[in-house]
């Protein structure tokens, strides 16, 4: 079979495969981050811990309470698909610092400097992800923010736009 004979066969595109996929995508994303966030809130120490090891950063025992709470907030924003621009691009920062920070890790992974550091490589393909959902996020339709566009272009539509008239 060549590929053009293939191309024909394939099922008609309508954007809801794409639609899916940015859901599926957004949603693990958000899994990932929210993990680290719930870490934070129940593992303070080890948020301390990996924020002096990596980013050179003494926190003091609070912080990691405001910054999980904060990454809370946002991984539930990114769950959800509200205020997509802020909140991808957001989320899409703070694993680029992540990446960066984890360079040193990343130029010999397979355990030649520390065991265990193949595990970095993962940030890679995270870090693909979270640009590839902040670059379609206006292709992103199963969210929050979309349903609310929607119900106010209904409204609008109806001659209803929230406020009573009386006559």
């Amino acid at each position: 079979m060549t590929m053009s004979q293939d191309v024909r066969r394939a099922a008609p595109f309508d954007g809801t495969h794409d639609a899916v996929g940015l859901f599926v995508l957004r949603f693990f994303l958000g899994i990932f981050l929210l993990q680290w966030s719930v870490e934070k809130l129940i593992l303070p120490s080890s948020a301390i811990r990996i924020s002096q090891s990596f980013y050179h950063v003494a926190l003091p025992e609070w912080m990691p309470y405001i910054l999980g709470t904060a990454e809370l907030v946002l991984s539930t924003a990114l769950l959800l698909g509200m205020f997509r621009t802020v909140s991808y691009g957001l989320a899409l920062a703070i694993h680029t610092v992540t990446v960066m920070v984890s360079l040193p890790q990343l130029f010999v992974p397979f355990g030649l400097a520390k065991i265990g550091n193949h595990l970095w490589i993962a940030t890679w393909p995270t870090l693909g992800g979270f640009i590839a959902l902040f670059l379609m996020r206006n292709s992103d339709v199963y969210t929050v923010d979309e349903w609310w566009m929607r119900r106010r272009a209904q409204r609008a539509s109806d001659g209803r736009s929230g406020h009573m008239t009386h006559g």
